[in-house]
């Protein structure tokens, strides 16, 4: 029967800083402390510096992509555009709405007052003279409507998820490094120690 208590504070304190290497043991040599240093350095960045980091470039990713859709929708207008043809009977089926959509030739005027005709894209089978609402820019020319409040969620999102991949795997990559270098330094360090204490143990067995 072991005669081992229960684990104190003490024992719990000792065993983390043992596998840390932390402890003061005097086998552990400079390389080692070296490589501890590394690895308390990579968790402080994970848990800590990545979470910043990616903070921070949402914060920089709301202001520019709002200030983006503020400009936008500063210098785009919807208005009403008369279909000046027939829409062909037969288009393309809208992704999200299941509803065929075709191409019509349509009229429109700018807040500038000038006349303006193209393209604009309307169910199929929509007749002359009908009207639908599009978006055009400062030139009267159509465009796509500004971004909304879900569209700059969106695009910040996604560049705090990127950012927040690539500063990980930054931060791993480096580590992978240098653990690699520290590595192939140990190794030639025991490689040099073995050829000279080697001989030494031959010869006292021999």
């Amino acid at each position: 029967m072991s005669n081992a208590g229960p684990p104190t504070k003490g024992n719990v304190r000792t065993r983390c800083a043992r596998q840390l290497g932390l402890d003061h043991n005097p086998l552990r040599r400079r390389i080692d402390r070296i490589e501890t240093f590394v690895r308390l350095t990579v968790l402080v960045l994970l848990f800590a510096a990545v979470p910043a980091g990616a903070f921070l470039a949402g914060r920089t990713a709301d202001h520019v992509f709002g200030h983006q859709a503020q400009v936008q929708q500063a210098s785009e207008h919807q208005v009403t555009a008369i279909l000046t043809q027939d829409a062909p009977m037969v288009g393309a089926v809208d992704p999200y709405s299941a509803v065929e959509t075709a191409w019509a030739t349509a009229r429109w005027t700018a807040p500038s007052g000038t006349v303006h005709t193209g393209g604009v894209l309307v169910i199929a089978g929509t007749r002359k003279g009908s009207k639908t609402t599009i978006w055009i820019n400062a030139g009267g020319a159509i465009t796509d409507p500004p971004a909304g409040h879900r569209d700059v969620m969106a695009e910040v999102a996604v560049t705090v998820m990127v950012t927040g991949i690539v500063l990980i795997l930054l931060v791993l990559g480096t580590e992978a490094i240098v653990i690699h270098s520290l590595n192939r330094r140990r190794f030639g360090a025991w490689d040099a120690e073995w050829r000279a204490t080697g001989p030494l143990w031959t010869n006292h067995w021999t």
